[in-house]
C-alpha cells in the first residue's frame, strides 16, 4: 500500500527521543514522519489523512540489522542446512540426502553445524563424511562461518593436501601423524574458490525471496557485511525496482581496486543502497576456539585462537580506509582482537585526524585495559544479541569466570557511554528482531535459562533495546538526521508488532508477529 498521507493511532509508540519517548499515534505524509504525538494532535495536524486505528500495537522506528550478510542468509536456502541439529548422525543424514539427489560428482555445500549443541561433544572429520560422500567433494561450514568440515574428496578438490602449508590466517587441523583431519579454519574463501558458482537468476530469486521474509520480520534496514559482487547484485535491483530496504554495504579489503576504479566514495549510492565501512577481520571466533586471545582458553592451554589479519595486517588496511574517506569496521570476538582493532583505530587516526566512525563487530569479550579505550575513541560497540542464547555456557567453559565477567557486557559497555548497536549476523543466527530484544532483556538461551539470566546486572532493558536496533545505526551511515527515530522530518520507516511488547512477559516475545512494516511511507508488509 501507498498512501501519500495517513495516520497511525491508538497504538503505544515508542519514538526513540529521550524528551518524548512514549507517543499514542503517528502521521505520515509523502514517505517522511509529520506528526508525533496524541490521536488528537497526530489528527489535527493532518485533518484530511486517512486513519489507520491499531489498538493494542507497539510502533517503533523501523528496525535495523546493523550486522548480517544478506545475500549470504538469502543463498543459504540453496544449502544443507544443518542448524540446530543436536547429534552428528543427524547432520549425517542430511548431507546422505542431499549426496542422493546430486549430479555425479557435484559439490554438496552446506551449513549450521555447531558440536557444542552435539551430544558426541566431538569436532567432525572427514572420516564422517567419506563413507556417505565417496564421490562428491563436500564442505559443511561451522555454524559461525569461522571453519570448514570438508571430506577426502573435498580436500582433493580444493587442493589441500597433508604437505600443504598453513596459508597466513587460515589454520588446518591436523591429526598427531600430521594427516589432514578435514577441519580447516578461516579457509571458506579459499575452498570456495573450486567451488562452481550458482547461476545470477538463481541466486537473484533467492536474494527476492530473503527481502520478503526480512520485511514480514519488521527490519527496514540492513548493514551487510559483504563485497562488492553483492554490491553490484543489489544495485541492479534497486536499478529495476525491486529494493525495498534501506542497505548500508560493507566491503571487503579486496575490493579496493574496484571502488578505486569506480571513484566510489564513502556514502555513494542512494537513501536505499549505500556504501559504508571497510569490513577487516581481526580473529575467528568463540565457538571455534580461534577467536585470539590474550590468554589460553580454559580447556585448551596451548592455544590463543588465530589472526586472520595481523596486527601490521589491520593497521595498513585502516590507512588504506581513512586515506579514501572510509570509516571500518574490524570484526574482533577474542580479547587480543579487540586490543589489535583499537591499536589499527588509533594509530590511523593519529596520521589521518577526523570524524571517523568506526566500529569494532562483535565484542564478546574485552580486555581490562580497553575498556575505556573505546569511549575515548568513540568507536562503537556492533554486538549481537542472540549470541548469548547459545554462547553463554561456551562462553564459561572456554573463557572461564573471570574473564567472563567481561563478556557480552552490554550494560556495562553502554553505562560507560560507549554507544552500542544490534544486529544478528544472520545467516549465522536467526535474522529475526524479536529473538535479539528478547535475548538482550533476558539473556537467557530458548528454554530459560539460567533462571533469572546469565549475568543478570548486564540485562537491557526493552527501551535500551530497541533503541539498539535503529538509533545507533543511523548515525553510522551519517543518517542521524533522515532516520533513526520518529519525529518529524525524519524518513517514515516504522516497524508495527501486533502486540504491545511492554504488555507482555518478555518470555512471550519471540510469539509476538509483525503487524506491518513501513518504509519510506511505503507499507511493504502487512499481515493483515
Amino acid at each position: 500500500m501507498t498512501a501519500n498521507e495517513f495516520v497511525i493511532t491508538s497504538s503505544t509508540v515508542f519514538t526513540g527521543i529521550s524528551s518524548r519517548p512514549w507517543a499514542e499515534a503517528v502521521g505520515i505524509k509523502d514517505g517522511v514522519i509529520a506528526a508525533v504525538g496524541s490521536n488528537q494532535e497526530v489528527r489535527g495536524a493532518l485533518p484530511n489523512a486517512e486513519i489507520i486505528d491499531l489498538p493494542g500495537r507497539m510502533v517503533t522506528p523501523g528496525l535495523v540489522d546493523a550486522h548480517c550478510h544478506f545475500v549470504s542468509y538469502s543463498r543459504s536456502r540453496l544449502l544443507v542446512n544443518l542448524k540446530d541439529l543436536t547429534n552428528l548422525e543427524a547432520c549425517r543424514e542430511k548431507v546422505r540426502a542431499a549426496v542422493e539427489k546430486a549430479d555425479k560428482g557435484q559439490w554438496i555445500v552446506g551449513f549450521g553445524w555447531n558440536q557444542n549443541l552435539w551430544e558426541e561433544k566431538r569436532t567432525p572429520t572427514k572420516h564422517d563424511l567419506d563413507d556417505i560422500s565417496p564421490d562428491h567433494p563436500v564442505m559443511m561450514a561451522r555454524t559461525c562461518g569461522h571453519s570448514e568440515w570438508l571430506n577426502t574428496r573435498g580436500l582433493a578438490a580444493a587442493g589441500i593436501t597433508p604437505a600443504s602449508v598453513d596459508p597466513p590466517g587460515i589454520r588446518f587441523d591436523r591429526a598427531p601423524d600430521g594427516s589432514l583431519t578435514g577441519l580447516l579454519h578461516e579457509a571458506r574463501e579459499m575452498v570456495q574458490e573450486s567451488i562452481p558458482p550458482y547461476a545470477a537468476d538463481q541466486l537473484a530469486a533467492c536474494v527476492e525471496s530473503g527481502q520478503l521474509e526480512v520485511l514480514k520480520l519488521g527490519i527496514t534496514g540492513i548493514h551487510s557485511c559483504e563485497s562488492m559482487e553483492e554490491w553490484d547484485m543489489l544495485s541492479g535491483m534497486e536499478a529495476a525496482g525491486k529494493l525495498k530496504l534501506r542497505v548500508h554495504h560493507l566491503f571487503q579489503h579486496y575490493d579496493f581496486d574496484t571502488l578505486d576504479s569506480r571513484a566510489l566514495k564513502w556514502n555513494s549510492g542512494s537513501d536505499r543502497l549505500w556504501l559504508g565501512h571497510l569490513k577487516l577481520f581481526a580473529d575467528g571466533s568463540l565457538g571455534s576456539a580461534t577467536a585470539l586471545m590474550h590468554d589460553p582458553y580454559e580447556d585448551e592451554p596451548e592455544n590463543l585462537g588465530i589472526h586472520c589479519l595481523d596486527a601490521d595486517e589491520l593497521k595498513e588496511n585502516v590507512l588504506k580506509a581513512y586515506q579514501r574517506g572510509f570509516s571500518v569496521a574490524i570484526h574482533a570476538i577474542g580479547d587480543k582482537a579487540g586490543t589489535r582493532a583499537l591499536d589499527a583505530i588509533e594509530n590511523g587516526r593519529k596520521q589521518f585526524p577526523g570524524s571517523w566512525r568506526d566500529r569494532i563487530e562483535h565484542v564478546q569479550l574485552y580486555a581490562p585495559e580497553d575498556f575505556n579505550r573505546y569511549r575515548d575513541l568513540g568507536v562503537v560497540a556492533s554486538v549481537q544479541p542472540g549470541f548469548v542464547r547459545f554462547d553463554w555456557p561456551v562462553a564459561e567453559k572456554k573463557w572461564g569466570p573471570e574473564r567472563c565477567t567481561r563478556a557480552y557486557a552490554w550494560k556495562k559497555l553502554m553505562d560507560n557511554g560507549i554507544r552500542l548497536q544490534f544486529g544478528s549476523d544472520a545467516p549465522v543466527e536467526p535474522i529475526d528482531p524479536i529473538l535479539g530484544i528478547q535475548a538482550a532483556v533476558l539473556r537467557q538461551s530458548p528454554d530459560f535459562q539460567p533462571q533469572g539470566g546469565w549475568r543478570p546486572d548486564q540485562r537491557l532493558s526493552l527501551e535500551q533495546t530497541l533503541t539498539g536496533f535503529f538509533q545507533t545505526a543511523a548515525w553510522m551511515s551519517e543518517k542521524e538526521d533522515r532516520l533513526g527515530a520518529l519525529a518529524p522530518g525524519k524518513l517514515a520507516d516504522l516497524t508495527i508488532f501486533e502486540n504491545n511488547l511492554k504488555a507482555l512477559d518478555p518470555r512471550e516475545w519471540h510469539d509476538v508477529d509483525v503487524e506491518m512494516t513501513i518504509i519510506g511511507g511505503e507499507v511493504v508488509f502487512s499481515k493483515s
